[in-house]
């Protein structure tokens, strides 16, 4: 089981790879790759037996990734009741399987800037949250001692850092 974790684990980074190296207003397909990333690690997190917290965190996100994608798709603004039941549910996820101390605090903050990532409109604006969310990721992961999740999320960042350079280095890039 540990070996096919390992693989869901990686593939679920490709897919975030993919997700930040998307140029311009394809936030469908960027949506699309995020699903894909949180399923994969949210199952990768089951067999491998690392808890349910990250697992339910990760499914909650490919909820919201993919609830964004039919929206994106019909050319709908997201409700903001919407966007406030995706925090609610980050924060009760994080409380129930992780308690109430700083970890959890953390954790919540990040998974906040999940959501502010996957509602945006274009690629540019996407990135610059996957990046204030693995910076907190990475805090979070060395606060943890999760050096495995560290290095995914130091590699994510590098990756995100290099589509930033190739699509968003010119004001209005984003066509």
């Amino acid at each position: 089981m540990q070996t096919l974790s390992f693989v869901l684990s990686t593939l679920g980074l490709v897919s975030m790879i993919a997700a930040s190296l998307i140029k311009g207003r394809k936030m469908k397909l960027i949506l699309f790759f995020v699903f894909c990333s949180n399923v994969l690690f949210a199952t990768s997190y089951l067999l491998a037996g690392s808890g349910i917290n990250g697992a339910a965190s990760c499914y909650l996100g490919g909820l919201q990734a993919i609830i964004n994608y039919f929206f994106d798709s019909k050319g709908k603004p997201l409700p903001k009741w919407l966007v406030a039941l995706y925090a609610l549910g980050f924060v009760a996820v994080n409380l129930v399987f992780g308690g109430f101390n700083g970890l959890t605090v953390l954790a919540i903050v990040a998974s906040l800037s999940f959501v502010m990532c996957i509602g945006q409109k274009s690629g540019a604006k996407y990135r610059f949250w996957v990046i204030v969310n693995s910076i907190l990721w990475c805090i979070y992961d060395l606060i943890s001692k999760s050096y495995g999740a560290f290095v995914s999320h130091i590699v994510l960042l590098g990756f995100t850092v290099v589509g930033m350079i190739i699509h968003d280095r010119k004001k209005g890039n984003e066509k």
